[in-house]
């Protein structure tokens, strides 16, 4: 019996789909070896939009969008700030930063009062305390400011009989009373400054205490005891 003979057309057909499937294993590649595409740029010109490769120099000081190959804009730079822009900018990006170290500053004073006092009496008893320090310093520079008021009310005294009785005034009277000028002066500044923080005891322990509650409201947990400086 005669063996059957292979169709010609079959063959052919075979031989089609083979390289169909190759030309299109080599496209797949081809495909994914090509560049996605170039990306454009596009800003404004006298109220209308432009896009290019490049920017020229004339639009440096104008927003720009970079869009793809598929139309997506990908990236948006904004135009340059002028300098009273930044100037601006700089003054409120330093606000900021002093609001937010306040901030910070004003949650670690609560947490050292809330972990350094075990109630609001302790708190108030070391701020009497220290009250009494600042007055015992007040006092003692009240006294030595009279101290040094007298001695230089003494020196020009005798600067003035000097002078009075037509007699030129020692050169060490009158380096004496310089000296004695710029330290009465000193202790002034330091009777001031004296004075003030005696006057700002009071609104501190109440801020103190404000803060005290506000942590103690928010969750905070007061050691037992403790007897440190406020």
């Amino acid at each position: 019996m005669e063996a059957p003979r292979p169709n010609p057309d079959l063959r052919r057909f075979a031989a089609a789909a083979g390289l169909a499937a190759a030309l299109g294993v080599a496209l797949s590649a081809q495909a994914q070896t090509k560049p996605a595409g170039k990306t454009v740029r596009c800003w404004t010109e006298h109220g209308l939009t432009v896009c290019g490769d490049a920017m020229p120099a004339s639009a440096a000081d104008s927003a720009q969008r970079e869009i793809n190959a598929s139309g997506v804009t990908v990236k948006t730079i904004p135009r340059p700030l002028t300098p009273a822009e930044q100037s601006a900018k700089d003054a409120a990006d330093k606000l900021e930063a002093a609001r937010v170290a306040a901030q910070a500053s004003q949650a670690r004073q609560q947490m050292a009062l809330a972990s350094s006092y075990p109630s609001e009496d302790a708190l108030r008893k070391a701020y009497a305390e220290r009250s009494q320090g600042v007055h015992a310093s007040l006092v003692a520079a009240q006294s030595s400011l009279a101290s040094h008021r007298l001695e230089l009310s003494r020196s020009l005294l005798r600067a003035a009989n000097s002078e009075l009785q037509g007699r030129p005034v020692a050169k060490s009277l009158n380096d004496a009373i310089t000296q004695q000028a710029a330290t009465t002066t000193g202790a002034y500044a330091d009777l001031q400054r004296k004075r003030d923080e005696y006057a700002a005891m009071d609104g501190e322990l109440q801020r103190a205490l404000q803060q005290y509650r506000d942590y103690r409201q928010n969750g905070g947990i007061a050691p037992a005891a403790a007897t440190p400086q406020p």
